[in-house]
């Protein structure tokens, strides 16, 4: 099952990158086509994935983040990542994923976890129970109606169809739960959704059963288990368009849709959808009219398209691995992201294709310039000079039919590759009010590797400052040692601070993925669901960097900011404020009263840079207006609070 292929061109070379053959029936009803042309924007050695022998990332921890909640159910979606973080005018923020509150076999309470923040910055109590209560759901999605509630969709992948909770009120936790979209007798899931107002517009695809006596999912337009549109003009009461194909969406260009391998935005009347697939190339939806008609766009194209086994492909094109995004921009122009992949075929006689799972880069589309790039790579990720990131070879390897693969005649020990997708995977963006476009991804740590085996990830960014014309060098946002680091969104809106929220596990990949029921190697456990609010200042001064943990700054040398507000505001007895501190180092709290006098006084030592939540005592003062200062290195932050 293993192949490898020597490149040597004119362009780059690239020696013994790891290609795997990939089933094409199997495979068929589960990916998603797309891919980029060949050509110079993604011959780039960055690309390259490697293998090394394991070398350790030494150091401390550098980055501390707030907790939002837990999952024992830890795949947050198969592809393409939804937007579940949403930044409100008053500056609170929302915050929706798929959770579970045990590890029973099957996870029967999986469903949508909630929290939010209050404009001072306090997170909600959070429990990892499902805010449907009776339905089984999963991958949610968040939005706001018109009249300041908040709705979470979420599909029942066990009847098909979506769980729509909404709230009463912003803040409080979602609770009404209504199925919409059904389709008996077939199997509507994996929904993406955006909305403006009242308007809601969602995608999805189906889940296809071989089972005795269940329908298989549907073909239309030649295109088996298709993405389709759906929209609701009142706040989800009602759906004027259901489960429709999008113009020239057919057999044409692919003859199967996929899981999760599309994403959906809205800003006012226009919408924009992109589907991306290995065999099929990425391809743009836009409407202006609020969804009425559709305009196609193809976003990058695949000379193969449409993809079967008869087709060879010895030029081993690019393309992209089924991890998505799209963006509409403040004067509506259209912005596509995507994780870049590569796949050949040397054998017409049989049913399967080369898949290079090494490949690494982040690929981008500009509707106004109409050119797509490469605008990520792994070469800013290289720690040991060789000029790209090095994998461990459980990294790239997936589970044969549940059995753990063996290479160079060895078993590994586990396998951490998730799904079909590669390395440098998961693109999410985001825009401030200046016009800044920001994509984080996902991607494996040269170096930062389990005890069996397995690279660990962190969530890297890139920015651009010219509405995508050039695109800055990659930095690590997360820097965390031996944690994964995976399936990361952002909020569309930054408003001063990028709001970004992911999963963090203690072992690589995941347990729905990268389990073998007999070795046990990756049994389920409690993961992590973390945030942080990062200046865009930091981002965009390149403070960020990478701090691979081989040392630690100058202590004392950054600056504390202040998130948001104290709460509570009002107070008696204690209160908490949230910031950011740029560099690792010491914090000094200072409460000084009305006249100037310092009543309070606290060292906070050895904090690292991040997130923080700092509380202040106020017990014994007395009632009236404090000022409060946050001292790090040279500069101080104060704010007012009231002690009641």
């Amino acid at each position: 099952m293993k192949k490898h292929y020597a490149l040597i061109t004119s362009l780059f070379a690239l020696s013994y990158l790891s290609a795997q053959k990939v089933n094409k029936a199997e495979t068929a009803s589960v990916l998603a086509p797309a891919s980029v042309e060949t050509n110079n924007v993604f011959a780039d050695q960055s690309l390259a994935g490697k293998s090394s022998n394991r070398t350790e990332r030494r150091g401390v921890n550098y980055t501390s983040f707030i907790r939002l909640g837990s999952t024992w159910y830890d795949l947050q979606t198969n592809y393409a990542m939804p937007h579940r973080l949403l930044v409100h005018d008053n500056g609170s923020v929302s915050a929706t994923w798929t959770t579970s509150p045990n590890d029973v076999a099957g996870f029967p309470g999986r469903g949508a976890g909630y929290n939010y923040r209050t404009p001072e910055g306090k997170w909600l109590k959070s429990d990892s129970t499902g805010v449907e209560k009776t339905v089984r759901s999963g991958w949610p999605n968040i939005g706001r109606l018109r009249n300041g509630t908040e709705f979470i969709i979420a599909h029942d992948a066990s009847t098909g169809g979506f769980a729509m909770t909404k709230n009463s009120a912003l803040g409080t936790r979602p609770s009404t739960v209504t199925k919409i979209l059904e389709e008996a007798p077939y199997k509507p899931i994996w929904a993406r959704t955006a909305n403006d107002g009242d308007t809601i517009h969602l995608i999805h695809s189906y889940s296809d059963s071989q089972a005795v006596g269940e329908k298989r999912a549907p073909t239309r337009k030649g295109v088996f288990a298709p993405m389709v549109y759906c929209r609701s003009i009142d706040g989800g009461v009602t759906w004027d368009k259901k489960h429709i194909m999008l113009p020239d969406y057919d057999s044409t260009l692919t003859n199967n849709g996929g899981a999760d391998q599309y994403s959906i935005d809205a800003r006012g009347k226009t919408v924009a959808i992109v589907n991306a697939d290995k065999f099929q190339g990425v391809i743009l939806w836009k409407s202006t009219d609020g969804g009425a008609t559709f305009t196609r766009i193809i976003a990058d194209t695949f000379k193969y398209a449409p993809y079967n086994s008869k087709k060879l492909m010895l030029d081993t094109p690019f393309t992209n691995d089924g991890t998505c995004d799209v963006m509409i921009d403040p004067n509506g122009d259209v912005h596509v992201f995507w994780g870049v992949a590569r796949v050949g075929d040397d054998d017409t006689t049989d049913e399967f294709y080369s898949d290079f799972f090494g490949t690494m880069g982040i690929g981008y589309f500009n509707e106004k310039s109409g050119q797509s790039k490469f605008i990520a790579g792994s070469a800013a990720f290289d720690r040991d000079g060789d000029g790209g990131v090095s994998l461990q070879a459980a990294t790239l390897r997936g589970l044969e039919s549940g059995q753990l693969p063996t290479v160079n005649g060895s078993k590994l020990s586990t396998c951490s590759r998730l799904g079909n997708t590669n390395p440098m995977r998961q693109p999410n963006a985001a825009i401030d009010e200046n016009g800044n476009i920001y994509c984080i991804f996902s991607i494996p740590i040269e170096g930062d590797v389990s005890l069996l085996g397995a690279n660990f990830r962190d969530i890297g960014v890139v920015y651009s400052k010219d509405s995508g014309a050039t695109w800055s060098t990659p930095q690590n946002l997360t820097q965390v040692l031996t944690r994964e680091d995976d399936f990361a969104c952002v909020a569309r809106r930054a408003n001063g601070f990028l709001h970004m929220m992911w999963q963090q596990d203690i072992e690589p990949g995941t347990n729905l993925q990268n389990n073998s029921t007999n070795d046990g190697n990756h049994l389920p456990t409690l993961n992590e669901m973390l945030y942080q609010a990062i200046p865009l200042g930091d981002i965009l001064d390149n403070k960020i960097g990478m701090v691979w943990g081989l040392k630690v700054d100058k202590p004392n040398t950054g600056k504390a900011m202040i998130v948001g507000q104290n709460y509570p505001n009002p107070f008696s007895g204690s209160t908490n404020v949230v910031i950011w501190l740029t560099n690792p180092g010491d914090v000094k709290v200072d409460v000084r009263n009305s006249t100037g006098a310092l009543v309070r006084s606290e060292v906070l030592s050895g904090l690292n840079r991040g997130n923080h939540i700092i509380n202040i005592d106020a017990q014994g003062l007395s009632a009236g207006v404090y000022t409060y200062s946050i001292t790090s290195g040279g500069s101080t932050a104060s704010r007012t609070m009231m002690v009641k």
